[in-house]
């Protein structure tokens, strides 16, 4: 969960616990000291609260900072919108990182220049990939298998695999991988 979720979490419980008790902006800024306009900021997520500010609002509603603070929801999805994944550029490709920290598969796209290749891996787990743009080469043991857009194959990763890009343009593929982080040469990304 990064810092900005943390933050609106905080802040949407901050507004929620007013609301429960039934006061408006103006009462709570009463009983605080704290400006409307310094609330309505917090209960928005423009401002972090300050400790000073939380004990306020924690002793106004009779209760600790930690219950204003913790207990927060803990969701039970990982979303990743356009633009915000975790990118890893290796020496042979751009990995961008779809799935969360602890999931039990690890999804990404993987973007090879043309002319490129990845290095051989070969890890614990079961992988599929997935071409999405682009004619690739999967080079897995002894078999060479190519897949053209919409082409996918599933297999074991122990097996030395590689992948080759032939083309003169840029190819992109889909890679899902049991592999845990831990045992993944590279954390959370499959390496090819």
């Amino acid at each position: 969960m990064s810092d900005g979720d943390i933050d609106r979490l905080v802040a949407g419980r901050l507004r929620q616990v007013r609301l429960d008790r039934g006061l408006t902006l103006t009462q709570l800024a009463q009983q605080t000291g704290i400006s409307v306009a310094h609330l309505s900021r917090i209960e928005k997520g423009e401002r972090q609260p300050s400790i000073g500010s939380l004990l306020q609002l924690a002793r106004s509603y009779g209760v600790s900072i930690g219950a204003l603070v913790e207990d927060l929801p803990e969701r039970d999805y990982h979303l990743v919108r356009a633009g915000e994944a975790t990118v890893h550029d290796s020496g042979d490709a751009r990995y961008e990182v779809l799935s969360g920290p602890h999931a039990a598969i690890s999804v990404v796209t993987l973007e090879l220049p043309a002319g490129a290749r990845t290095i051989e891996a070969h890890h614990t787990g079961e992988e599929w990939l997935h071409a999405v743009t682009g004619s690739l080469l999967l080079r897995l043991g002894e078999h060479e298998i190519t897949l053209e857009p919409g082409d996918s194959v599933q297999f074991d990763s122990s097996v030395v695999h590689s992948l080759h890009n032939g083309a003169k343009r840029a190819l992109r593929a889909l890679i899902a991988s049991s592999a845990s982080a831990a045992r993944h040469p590279v954390t959370g990304i499959p390496r090819h």
